[in-house]
């Protein structure tokens, strides 16, 4: 077995990342934004690209699923919100605009919140995971696919276009994603191992059992879902409040108005 502070290489990411980053560059050179949008896009990259080669990696594939674990949720519940927050307006526009009349459709919330969960809980079933992580391929389209359904999970949560979800539907899609999430956190925990490949490992690092192992794995899944969905919810709050506010001055400066004409 490899060590486990080895690195490991999925190339395609490197030029799918690299990609991203030349086409975001041309974008902001037409339409630059604020500064923290460019941090943002670039802290994605970065959380992709370097849970997908690293020593993370090595230990993901050959000694523990928590580390696997830890990946998918680096590149599935992190890197996403991260990668559309960097998205200026006019770039959300352009996407939306490409994407056309299907793009419209798989955004809506009503299906890109059963798309995603549907996705989470197939990918990590325990055949599927046996067989995934087996082949360097099917990994490869397992972290692709993670991703894709990280974005079009987050999509209706940060971005406006085709269509804008009020900022109470927006809470209420978050709620609905971390419950409907929560179970399997919650069955990982606190079930004996589920992953055979795992199971048999040769070597067991730092003497984690499998079991201690995947039990590891589901509270980090429920911790880190936990935190992710309230930071998004006080994030959304926070808007919800200044929605308010704003609407209140409308109010009394429509009034002020209407008075002053009266007068």
């Amino acid at each position: 077995m490899p060590s486990p502070w080895s690195f490991t290489f999925e190339p395609l990411f490197v030029v799918l990342a690299a990609s991203a980053v030349a086409l975001y560059v041309r974008a902001w050179c037409r339409s630059p934004g604020p500064a923290w949008r460019a941090w943002c896009f670039g802290v994605g990259i970065v959380l992709v690209v370097g849970a997908l080669n690293s020593p993370l990696g090595t230990i993901a594939i050959e000694y523990l699923v928590l580390f696997h674990l830890l990946q998918n949720v680096i590149i599935s519940d992190w890197a996403p919100p991260l990668l559309l927050i960097g998205l200026t307006p006019g770039m959300r526009r352009a996407i939306a605009a490409r994407g056309g009349d299907w793009f419209a459709w798989l955004t809506r919330p009503q299906v890109a919140l059963p798309v995603w969960l549907v996705g989470w809980y197939v990918v990590h079933l325990g055949a599927v995971y046996d067989a995934l992580v087996r082949d360097p391929v099917l990994l490869a389209a397992e972290h692709a696919f993670l991703i894709a359904i990280g974005l079009l999970l987050w999509w209706p949560i940060v971005c406006d276009v085709p269509r804008s979800l009020p900022t109470l539907g927006r809470i209420g899609y978050v709620l609905a994603a971390f419950v409907g999430s929560a179970f399997l956190g919650l069955a990982l925990t606190f079930s004996p191992p589920l992953y055979d490949y795992y199971a048999s490992r040769p070597e067991r690092l730092w003497g984690i059992s499998a079991e201690q192992d995947q039990n590891l794995g589901g509270i980090l899944m429920s911790t880190e879902q936990a935190i992710v969905f309230f930071a998004a919810i006080v994030w959304l709050l926070v808007r919800l409040f200044r929605e308010e506010v704003e609407a209140e001055e409308r109010l009394a400066a429509e009034q002020r108005a209407a008075g002053l004409r009266e007068h």
